[in-house]
C-alpha cells in the first residue's frame, strides 16, 4: 500500500511537502532513502509534476532531502545551518525578537561553558588562549575582533564534546553577531571583552565548573548591556 494518498487542492505543494516530512520524522522515509519521483509523486498525490516539484524544493530549503541530477531525491541528515535560517526568518519577519534570541543563547552558553571547563581536552584551551591573543592584536578592528570573538565562543561551545550543544549556540552566536555589525561595539567594550574572555579561560583552564559558568554569565550579561545601551544612544 502506498505511504502517498491524495490529498485536497487548496495549498497542493505545501501539503505535500508536509505529507513527505512526516513521513521522514516518523521514521517511515530514513536518512539515505530515494523519493519516488517526480511523475510517481504525481500520480500517487493526484497532481501535477510542477506542484511535486515545489514541494520538493520546501524540503530541500528544510534540510530534509537533497537532489541529485539524474538520479532524484534523497532523504538527507539536517545540517545546523538549517537551524540558523529558521532563527533568522523568525528574527526577520518580526516574529521574534533579536534580544530574545540573545536571552536563549545566555541560558545555552553559560551551561556550554562550565560543561567545557569539565570535559576540556589538552590543546584546547590554548586554542583558547590564541584566539583571545589574536583579539587582543585586532581590537582596534571590529570585524577581525569579532571574527576571532565568535571562533572563541564557537570552540568553547564544541569543547562540551556535545552533539547538540554547537548545534544550537552556532546560529545563536551568529546572530548577535549579526546584530553586533549593525551596531560595532566601542573600542574600550572590546578591551573590556578581552579581559572578561581571559576570566573564562582562567576558570576554564582550571576545571572549575561554577566559577567557568558565572564568569560566561558576568561576560553576556555585560556584552548585552552594551548592545542595549548603544542602541538607546543611537536612538537619542
Amino acid at each position: 500500500m502506498t505511504m502517498y494518498k491524495p490529498i485536497s487542492k487548496s495549498n497542493l505543494s505545501s501539503q505535500i511537502a508536509e505529507c513527505i516530512e512526516n513521513l521522514i520524522l516518523d521514521q517511515k522515509l530514513k536518512v539515505g532513502d530515494k523519493l519516488p519521483s517526480e511523475m510517481e509523486l504525481a500520480e500517487q498525490f493526484h497532481t501535477s509534476r510542477n506542484i511535486v516539484r515545489e514541494a520538493i524544493s520546501m524540503l530541500k530549503e528544510r534540510g530534509l532531502v537533497e537532489v541529485r541530477n539524474g538520479s532524484g531525491a534523497y532523504v538527507v541528515r539536517p545540517e545546523p545551518s538549517t537551524l540558523g535560517s529558521v532563527m533568522k526568518r523568525l528574527v526577520t519577519v518580526g516574529a521574534t525578537d533579536a534580544y530574545e534570541i540573545y536571552e536563549i543563547r545566555m541560558a545555552l552558553e553559560v551551561r556550554a561553558c562550565g560543561m567545557a571547563a569539565v570535559n576540556a581536552e589538552a590543546g584546547e584551551v590554548e586554542i583558547l588562549k590564541q584566539l583571545i591573543a589574536k583579539m587582543e592584536q585586532n581590537y582596534s578592528d571590529n570585524i577581525m575582533w569579532s571574527k576571532y570573538d565568535y571562533q572563541f565562543h564557537e570552540k568553547l561551545a564544541e569543547m562540551t564534546h556535545s552533539t547538540l550543544f554547537p548545534v544550537f549556540l552556532r546560529p545563536l552566536i551568529s546572530m548577535v553577531y549579526d546584530l553586533s555589525d549593525q551596531q560595532p561595539r566601542t573600542t574600550k567594550a572590546r578591551k573590556n571583552g578581552i579581559e572578561q574572555h581571559k576570566k573564562i579561560v582562567e576558570a576554564v583552564e582550571k576545571g572549575d565548573r561554577q566559577e567557568a559558568e558565572g564568569a560566561m554569565e558576568r561576560h553576556l550579561q555585560i556584552f548585552l548591556d552594551d548592545l542595549l545601551k548603544e542602541k538607546e544612544e543611537g536612538l537619542t
